[in-house]
C-alpha cells in the first residue's frame, strides 16, 4: 500500500487509537501515582508540553523543571508523581525515601534507560554507555570503565592533576582579576587537561586547546537534549523519520549539525592516540593500557567488539569527566565568594596543616583526612548547587508497586536530586549554605555527639546501578584545585569604577548538568609566601 494512499493514514490512526484504548483498558484498575490531570488518549500532553505543541508561547524565564516537579509533588501531597503523555509514563521521585527504595533497593528493576531518539539516534550518542539499556553490552562497557576510574585506580592520575593545578595557579598569579570568560575558560582547560591526559595521553598545549574546544562544542547540545522529553521525538519516535525539510522538523536540522560533534569527539582523540602508538610516542593512559591488554589471538569479531568498548569508554570519560568537574569547581568558587566566613574558616584549617611561613607548602591528597571542613565545603556545594539537579532517567524493566501505586513496565523514572538535597526532613534549614552540617558536632552534653547529615554525594551523582562511575575523579579534580586556591588566595568580589564591591548575580544555564552563567571575581594572593607557592606550583615533572 502506498504511503500516499489516504487509507494508509486511516489505518495508522485507527491502530494508534486501538493501542491506547487497549493500554487504558489494561490499566483501568491500576492506581497510578498522583499527577497532572489526564485526558483520554493524550494523557497530560496539554499540561506538560504546551509550548512544544504551540498552545503557549515559550516562557523567557521558565521555572526549572526539577522545581516544577517538586511543586507538583507538594500540590499532590506525594513524594512520587506520575505524568502520562500519550501512553509514555514518567514517574518522578521527589524524596530520598522513594529514591532509596526504588533505585537502590530494587535497583535491578530500575537499571534500564528509556529510549531517547533525539540524543541517541539523531545526534549520534548511542555509543555512550551512560545511555545504553541494561544489557550485557552495557555491563561490558561499565566494567571496563569502572576498573580504571575507581578510587584506587585514579591515584595514578594525581600527578596529572598536580601539573594542571600548577598551570592554573600561574594564570591566576599573572591575571588575578580575570574577566568572566577567561575564568570559565581556565577552569575548563584545567579539568579537561586532566581527563585528556588520563584518557588519551594528550599533553601538548596545542592539542589540548583543540580538544578542550571540541568537548565544549559537543557538550552543550547534550545538556539540552539529555533531559527526556525536551524534544517531541522522544515521545513520538516515528518523528525521527520525518524529512529534515518538513515543516516543524527543525530538530532534524539541529541534530545533523550536533551529530558531527559527537562523531568528532569520539574519533579525533582516538585517531591521535592511535597515531602516537604507531610512532612509539604515546604516553601511558586509559587507552594504551586497555589496548595493550587485548588478546590479539581472539576471534576477529571479539577483537573488534573489545576495541569498540575501549573507544566508547574513552569518549565517555572525555565528555563527562571534564563537564561535571567544571560545573562543580565553578559552583564551589562562587559559594566561597558569597560566603567569606566559610572561606576564612577553610583557610585557617589549611594554615594549621600546611604552615604559613617559609615552611608553607601546597596541599596534597595526603592531607585530605586532616581537612574535614574543606571536605565539607565540597559536600555542601554539591548539596546547595547540585550539578545534576535531575538525575539521568532510569527505566523500569517490569511492573512494580510502591506505596500502593502502580509503576508500569517501561516507565521513565526520574530522581529529583534537587528536591532531595533541599528537603528539610533530610537537611534542616536547606536554603542556608552551611558546610558544618557535614561535620560531627557536640550535643547538649559533653558526651553527646551529633552525627553529620547524609553526604550529598549519595544523591548528587545518580543512583543505584546507574550511579556515575566517574564521580571519584571529578571529586578529586575539584578538591585539589579548591584546596590550592584557598591555600594561596582569597577569593573576593569584583570592584566597580569607584572601588566598591559588586555583588555577583547568580544565574544558571539549565540542562542535564547545570552550569552557572559566567561571573567575575578576584583572586588576591594571601602573602609573599603564597605568591612563591603559586609560581613554583608542585615543582614536579610529570612521570
Amino acid at each position: 500500500m502506498s504511503i500516499s494512499n489516504p487509507y494508509f493514514f486511516g489505518i495508522v490512526l485507527f491502530s494508534v487509537i486501538c493501542y491506547y484504548w487497549i493500554a487504558k483498558t489494561v490499566n483501568r484498575r491500576a492506581r497510578f501515582p498522583p499527577g497532572p490531570k489526564r485526558l483520554p488518549l493524550i494523557g497530560s500532553l496539554l499540561n506538560t508540553l504546551p509550548e512544544r505543541i504551540g498552545l503557549r508561547a515559550p516562557n523567557p524565564n521558565p521555572t526549572p523543571i526539577y522545581q516544577q516537579f517538586l511543586k507538583l509533588g507538594k500540590e499532590c501531597n506525594s513524594d512520587i508523581i506520575h505524568i502520562d503523555v500519550l501512553g509514555d509514563h514518567t514517574v518522578v521521585l521527589n524524596s530520598a525515601k522513594a529514591v532509596t527504595e526504588l533505585l537502590d533497593h530494587r535497583g535491578l528493576n530500575y537499571s534500564g534507560r528509556p529510549a531517547m531518539p533525539m540524543l541517541d539516534d539523531l545526534m549520534g550518542w548511542g555509543w555512550d554507555f551512560g545511555h545504553m539499556g541494561y544489557s550485557d553490552r552495557w555491563r561490558r562497557h561499565r566494567k571496563t570503565f569502572t576498573h580504571h576510574f575507581q578510587p584506587q585506580a585514579i591515584r595514578e592520575y594525581h600527578s596529572f592533576q598536580r601539573k594542571s593545578v600548577t598551570d592554573l595557579l600561574n594564570k591566576l598569579l599573572t591575571t588575578p582579576e580575570p574577566d568572566v570568560f577567561e575564568l570559565k575558560g581556565w577552569i575548563q582547560h584545567y579539568a579537561s587537561s586532566v581527563i585528556l591526559r588520563a584518557t588519551y595521553g594528550i599533553a601538548s598545549p596545542k592539542d589540548k586547546e583543540y580538544y578542550v574546544e571540541l568537548a565544549q562544542r559537543a557538550v552543550t547540545p547534550i545538556l539540552h537534549a539529555g533531559i527526556h522529553g525536551t524534544y517531541l521525538v522522544d515521545y513520538f519516535p516515528l518523528l525521527k523519520y520525518v524529512p529534515s525539510w518538513f515543516p516543524g522538523a527543525g530538530f532534524k536540522r539541529k541534530a545533523k549539525v550536533w551529530a558531527q560533534y559527537s562523531h568528532d569527539l569520539r574519533e579525533k582523540p582516538w585517531e591521535t592516540v592511535q597515531s602516537e602508538m604507531n610512532e612509539g610516542t604515546a604516553l601511558p593512559c586509559f587507552v594504551t593500557r586497555n589496548l595493550g591488554s587485548i588478546d590479539l589471538e581472539a576471534p576477529a569479531s571479539d577483537l573488534k567488539q573489545e576495541i569498540e568498548v575501549i573507544k566508547n569508554c574513552a569518549g565517555v570519560a572525555y565528555i563527562a569527566g571534564s563537564d561535571t568537574s567544571i560545573s562543580l569547581i565553578r559552583c564551589v568558587i562562587v559559594a566561597l565568594l558569597i560566603h567569606p566566613e566559610v572561606q576564612e574558616r577553610a583557610q585557617a584549617e589549611l594554615d594549621s596543616v600546611l604552615g604559613t611561613e617559609s615552611n608553607a607548602r601546597l596541599p596534597n591528597y595526603s592531607d585530605r583526612e586532616d581537612l574535614p571542613y574543606l571536605n565539607a565545603i565540597i559536600s555542601e556545594t554539591l548539596r546547595f548547587y547540585p550539578i545534576t539537579p535531575l538525575a539521568v532517567p532510569h527505566q523500569s524493566l517490569e511492573d512494580d508497586v510502591y506505596e500502593g501505586y502502580h509503576i508500569p513496565k517501561g516507565s521513565t523514572i526520574l530522581g529529583n536530586c534537587w528536591a532531595i538535597l533541599h528537603d528539610e526532613q533530610v537537611y534542616p534549614d536547606p536554603m542556608t549554605y552551611d558546610p558544618s552540617r557535614f561535620m560531627k558536632s557536640k550535643g547538649a552534653t559533653s558526651e553527646e555527639e551529633i552525627p553529620p547529615q547524609p553526604d550529598a554525594a549519595l544523591y548528587g551523582f545518580g543512583f543505584g546501578r546507574r550511579i556515575c562511575p566517574g564521580r571519584w575523579l571529578a571529586l578529586d579534580t575539584t578538591w585539589l584545585i579548591i584546596a590550592c586556591i584557598l591555600a594561596t588566595c582569597t577569593i573576593k568580589k569584583p570592584l566597580d569604577s569607584n572601588g566598591k564591591e559588586i555583588v555577583p548575580v547568580i544565574e544558571y544555564e539549565d540542562g542535564l548538568v547545570v552550569h552557572l552563567k559566567p561571573y567575575k571575581c578576584r583572586f588576591v594572593p594571601r602573602s609573599e609566601e603564597a605568591v612563591k607557592l603559586m609560581k613554583d606550583g608542585f615543582l614536579e615533572e610529570e612521570e
